[in-house]
């Protein structure tokens, strides 16, 4: 019945609206059906990265009559709140729209960022409601941000008090006690402090033993008492320390959360089958997994792989990547972007091109112009992507493969090691793929070119895994003046 219903009010809503998305019908069905079978849903579509697909699912929420929530980002909460209350109201919905949410009658459709419900200790409670969750492609990401505690030398003291005089000069006094130690062990270009087992077992008592300092020092002895990941990161500048702490699994966090409602999971990933794989770990099932294809002409993606390519560790790759680099802008019109996770790499290469290319290159600055050359971590690009015009090519001189030296994926390594799980495809693999999915996807509008100058993507099985993936596309064989 609700399918049907949601049917009939989206046909009316789209009488007064453009929306050129042909799947919209059939994408309202599915929310629907889900929504009233309780049952468990992964949807996949770049459609997630527009508006269009917002109306079917607040429909078939209104309709529902059953409490629900919906978990979206600030700025389509914003955009909802501007440009849809008026014409929702207009299809003969009667609510009271208070704090984002719409009461009715009957029932509450709530509307919250993933960040909100993370704080919010009475929403990870509950059980037995609907839930529709926007932007699970970035969980991970979003679950690090919430859980990851940093302790700066100010949490060591309390300000202005007396009564804790005798203990803040008692704490500073381990603290620098500790920083002598951490600097003694510092390695020239590494910042991080691996923690050994009697500097983790120290801060367990520690913390343990002072938790009612402050409500910083009683979460640092929760997270040590759980075993979570903790390292030192050292400051040269100020020649101070911080200690940061991060749960190894962050979904195990949440899974009774994930256990205890039921869902629609929506994914902006044209497939998204990472997620899926990490619910399975943890039990956690998916009754059904659909890939829509977005609002837009799907074009192949133009695929560049020099022949003879180095690998990474070969003393002469960097001049080899600046060397190509160099080529492979020659005579080009649009922009160029050049990603690289690798801070030395990237800032190599912008000063390179700059020397020969001037203010055309720019180094994580949105673009003004048409012809720029833009160098960035993919991070930086997929946050800043939809400012920016597509590219007319992308250049990866190496493969955003999580760098090791981070302590929390040496930690990660260590733990999954320890549960004799594939550490490299179950986690470096995965998150490698997600980046380059969400960096290159821009290409399929344009049928840009895609240029991978990373010799492991041809040379070992995981880098061809990786470019079976990149779809769809199209291998080509030359690229003047490159070779």
């Amino acid at each position: 019945m609700l399918e049907i219903l949601s049917h009939q009010y989206l046909k009316n809503f789209l009488k007064d609206q453009i929306i050129n998305w042909e799947h919209i019908y059939s994408f309202g069905r599915i929310i629907s059906k889900c929504i009233e079978n309780d049952s468990t849903y992964l949807i996949n579509s770049e459609i997630f990265t527009s508006n269009d697909w917002l109306p079917p699912i607040l429909i078939s929420l209104f309709l529902n009559q059953k409490d629900s929530i919906f978990i979206l980002s600030e700025e389509n909460i914003q955009f909802i709140s501007r440009f849809q209350i008026d014409l929702l109201r207009n299809l003969g919905f009667n609510f009271i729209l208070k704090n984002d949410e719409f009461i009715f009658a009957n029932h509450h459709v709530r509307l919250i960022t993933i960040k909100d419900l993370l704080n919010d200790p009475n929403s990870l409670n509950l059980k037995n409601h609907r839930i529709v969750y926007s932007g699970i492609e970035d969980i991970i990401h979003d679950l690090k941000n919430h859980y990851r505690i940093s302790l700066y030398k100010t949490d060591w003291t309390k300000k202005n008090t007396k009564k804790f005089e005798l203990i803040n000069q008692k704490f500073i006094k381990i603290y620098n006690s500790l920083k002598k130690k951490f600097f003694m062990r510092k390695v020239l270009g590494n910042s991080y402090i691996n923690l050994n087992e009697q500097e983790i077992s120290f801060f367990s008592n520690f913390f343990h033993d002072n938790s009612f300092f402050s409500d910083k020092f009683l979460s640092v002895n929760k997270a040590l008492s759980q075993g979570w990941a903790c390292w030192v990161k050292l400051n040269a500048t100020n020649l101070d320390w911080n200690l940061y702490l991060q749960p190894v699994d962050e979904l195990a966090q949440i899974k009774a959360f994930f256990s205890n409602n039921k869902f629609v999971f929506l994914s902006a990933l044209r497939k998204d089958n990472f997620f899926q794989m990490y619910l399975k770990k943890h039990k956690l099932n998916i009754d059904l997994v659909i890939n829509f294809k977005s609002n837009f002409e799907e074009k192949k993606i133009s695929l560049y792989l020099p022949s003879k390519q180095l690998l990474p560790n070969n003393p002469l790759f960097t001049n080899s990547i600046l060397d190509k680099c160099k080529k492979l802008i020659l005579f080009r019109k649009g922009l160029t972007l050049v990603l690289s996770d690798d801070i030395d790499l990237k800032t190599k290469l912008a000063t390179e091109l700059a020397s020969t290319q001037g203010k055309r290159v720019l180094l994580e600055k949105i673009p003004s112009g048409k012809n720029e050359i833009l160098c960035s971590s993919f991070d930086w690009w997929i946050m800043n992507s939809y400012l920016i015009q597509i590219p007319e090519q992308i250049i990866i001189p190496l493969l955003p493969i999580p760098n090791m030296s981070e302590p929390i994926n040496a930690i990660t390594i260590s733990y999954k090691n320890k549960l004799s799980q594939d550490w490299f495809r179950d986690f470096l693999l995965p998150q490698a793929r997600i980046k380059l999915e969400r960096s290159i996807s821009p290409l399929r509008r344009n049928s840009g070119k895609l240029i991978i100058l990373d010799g492991r993507v041809n040379k070992r099985n995981w880098g061809r895994l990786l470019l079976q993936n990149i779809q769809p596309s199209k291998k080509i064989n030359y690229m003047l003046p490159f070779e």
